[in-house]
């Protein structure tokens, strides 16, 4: 397990050779379920979730009931959530909640937290915030976790993503193991809070530095990584405020490097709406076209709160095209998205461009 999140090159090796010995010597079906596990955590890092590590984690999950071990049980369905989360959020919710449940029975804290983050995770791709914020409060508060700093992290992002800059400030502040460890999944982690906080604030230079940190860690993590996820669209989207064409079309080439398979959904559906903008800003007549075709690659693909983002882009084009009454009704689709997840900093987008007053987010 140590190899494997440390990203080493023998994680493939002894992952399959634990397994393997695993099953030769017939060991206990806890000790079985555990090297499933292990191996499906080395699968979700090699890009190999939605199908291999999913199926290694269902089958830990299996074992786990057969043995009656809710402590096994609860971390089985925990890191299914993040396979999962990559293609059905409310899947990956439902197995996060039960592995919650499973989590306090037994008092296991520390798979707890990988529960919570994981439910807060598939909670904020389906949109649902105030859900999220919910569950992380109740975590650090009712089972005293306020002090673990992988719950505080997640707390720091969506007050990022709300613009809640003071919030997310005092998260990262209180930051200590998190910044001295070795591990590439949580510097990705404390890479993103910085890089949405630096959004927060308007500073696009920094959020694509920190963004691009994040996306460091790419062949450790695999670039469909949870971090990873976040982490592109928001490069992509600061590279493309700062007009540096060339960032732009680095983390494209980044994005192309990669096996079809390793990218998640939502990379494909910000991956297609990059290359819209581009094409928009080198005055393409088809810009028009294929800014519709990638909007609703967001609506199939992606996220509310990115959704949101690429309709406003498709209004300021539309805009500068004269076509200004449907611009409007656009920008009215994402104040919409904005109001329901109380994302600030969309709402000043939106206002900036109509020039208006953004009505403050409640």
């Amino acid at each position: 397990m140590l190899e494997v999140f440390a990203g080493s090159p023998d994680a493939d090796r002894l992952s399959t050779e634990g397994l393997t010995l695993g099953q030769a010597l017939d060991v206990d079906t806890n000790t079985l379920g555990s090297l499933f596990v292990t191996r499906g955590i080395f699968l979700n890092f090699a890009g190999r979730r939605r199908f291999e590590g999913a199926s290694y984690f269902r089958e830990a999950a299996r074992l786990a009931t057969q043995a009656g071990d809710n402590l096994a049980l609860g971390r089985a369905l925990a890191d299914l959530a993040d396979p999962l989360a990559v293609t059905d959020p409310a899947a990956a919710a439902e197995a996060a909640r039960a592995a919650a449940t499973h989590l306090r029975r037994v008092g296991a804290r520390g798979q707890l937290i990988v529960a919570i983050t994981n439910l807060a995770q598939a909670l904020v791709m389906l949109g649902d915030w105030d859900g999220a914020e919910a569950e992380l409060t109740q975590s650090a508060e009712a089972d005293g976790l306020a002090g673990d700093e992988d719950l505080a992290c997640y707390r720091g992002w969506l007050a990022a993503l709300r613009g809640d800059t003071a919030t997310a400030e005092t998260m990262l502040a209180g930051l200590g193991d998190l910044r001295a460890t070795e591990d590439p999944q949580d510097k990705a982690q404390v890479s993103l809070v910085e890089a949405f906080t630096a959004a927060a604030h308007g500073r696009a230079y920094d959020a694509l530095r920190h963004a691009r940190g994040a996306l460091a860690h790419a062949d450790a993590l695999g670039i469909g990584h949870e971090f990873l996820r976040w982490a592109w669209p928001l490069a992509a989207r600061s590279a493309h405020e700062l007009d540096d064409a060339a960032a732009a079309r680095e983390l494209l080439a980044l994005l192309d490097s990669c096996q079809p398979g390793h990218l998640v959904p939502m990379q494909r559906a910000e991956r297609d709406l990059a290359r819209t903008r581009l094409a928009a800003s080198d005055s393409d007549p088809a810009a028009t076209t294929i800014l519709a075709a990638a909007i609703s690659g967001l609506r199939e693909l992606s996220t509310p709160y990115h959704l949101a983002h690429g309709l406003l882009d498709y209004a300021q084009h539309l805009t500068r095209t004269h076509n200004t009454e449907a611009a409007e009704a656009i920008v009215g689709e994402a104040c919409h998205i904005a109001r329901n997840l109380r994302c600030q900093p969309l709402l000043d987008r939106a206002a900036d461009m109509t020039s208006e007053k953004s009505p403050a987010a409640d």
